[in-house]
């Protein structure tokens, strides 16, 4: 659906663009875990996600995000927040790598530079995404792993 163009620079610019702005990746039948604490984050991503058919499972630390895993619990993807209580979005991740190479983590966080996207790229994200952020930016880059 969507190509990447160029990672090199340390922003991900896609081809091929939707013709609409918010068409979705075809989520049916997938389950997205969201890991975010703030109810409004969390709010939104559920606006923008809410009626994709995807499942969604919402976890607001980063500790229950990595039981979850442990638990063998199918997930396809993880959009995860950085700044979490009980375990932050970075340990979190690492914690899930050990488990799983193939789940995709975007991280997301208000921190846009471009050492926290290395930082989060480190720690085993596959992707960053800087808040705030547009629905069609979401949806592109759900679009890379789904």
């Amino acid at each position: 659906m969507h190509q990447i163009l160029t990672r090199d620079s340390g922003t991900t610019q896609f081809q091929n663009r939707p013709q609409s702005m918010d068409q979705m990746p075809n989520l049916v039948g997938k389950t997205l875990m969201i890991v975010e604490d703030v109810p409004s984050n969390y709010q939104l991503l559920n606006a923008y996600l809410g009626k994709s058919g995807a499942r969604l499972i919402h976890v607001d630390n980063g500790l229950d995000a990595v039981d979850l895993i442990k638990s063998k619990t199918h997930v396809d993807l993880i959009i995860m927040d950085i700044r979490l209580p009980k375990l932050n979005g970075l340990l979190a991740a690492k914690e899930i790598r050990k488990m799983s190479r193939t789940i995709p983590i975007i991280a997301q966080t208000a921190f846009a530079m471009q050492s926290d996207r290395e930082m989060c790229l480190g720690a085993g994200c596959d992707e960053f995404l800087a808040k705030p952020f547009r629905k069609h930016e979401l949806m592109q880059l759900i679009a890379l792993f789904i």
